[in-house]
């Protein structure tokens, strides 16, 4: 079972085509996408009405996929995609079946700029806490914030990982942990995979019974 991972496309139309390009050459089982994945195209009256626009030109570009595409938001996403269009499946706070596997959602941040998917840490921590029972030993699972690292002066995601997301890890133990947010800190960290594209051709096939990945570039 292999997945396409990518996340931080920030509606960069070059990026997208190049992703659904891999995904039909490469064959993966699932494509997931881990948050910001929206833009703000120009001719609209609001931020709003702008992704809006181009979250249903990314649905658009994505519903022919022959594979399952199992995404969150992120903080700079100030709308959602449309859930169930096509392949789209929205896991934000569910568990999915996949295979063998399954998937396991969180999307939300701490306060950051008043978007829709922020909660105070209290909350984050509350949530976060509350999908335990959904994730074990065969799980992905994919937030857009990354984990903090237990030694934070070691921490390639500097001041950005949620503790909460670290000790749902520590103590779920799932398979991989797929997340962006930080664009300077892609690569891999144990079976922590920061997969932000960044504006880059940049993406991960993470293979999950090996635990082994590649990284693929354009």
């Amino acid at each position: 079972m292999r997945i396409l991972a990518s996340a931080d496309l920030h509606g960069d139309r070059a990026t997208v085509e190049w992703l659904v390009r891999v995904a039909r050459e490469r064959g993966p089982d699932a494509l997931v996408l881990a948050g910001d994945l929206l833009g703000v195209p120009e001719g609209f009256g609001t931020v709003e009405e702008a992704q809006a626009a181009d979250a249903g030109a990314l649905a658009q570009r994505l519903s022919p996929l022959a594979i399952p595409v199992f995404f969150v938001m992120g903080n700079d996403d100030l709308v959602a995609l449309p859930d169930g269009r096509g392949p789209l499946c929205s896991i934000h706070g569910r568990r999915v079946e996949l295979g063998a596997w399954n998937v396991v959602g969180y999307q939300n941040g701490p306060p950051f700029m008043n978007g829709p998917f922020e909660r105070s840490l209290s909350e984050l921590e509350r949530e976060i806490a509350a999908l335990a029972d959904q994730v074990d030993e065969r799980t992905v699972l994919v937030t857009h914030y990354p984990a903090r690292a237990e030694r934070e002066n070691e921490d390639p995601e500097g001041p950005f990982g949620l503790a909460a997301i670290r000790d749902l890890v520590m103590r779920r133990q799932p398979r991989a942990h797929v997340h962006g947010h930080t664009h300077r800190a892609f690569g891999r960290r144990g079976n922590h995979f920061n997969v932000a594209a960044a504006l880059q051709l940049r993406a991960m096939l993470i293979d999950l019974e090996r635990l082994e990945h590649e990284v693929v570039r354009g």
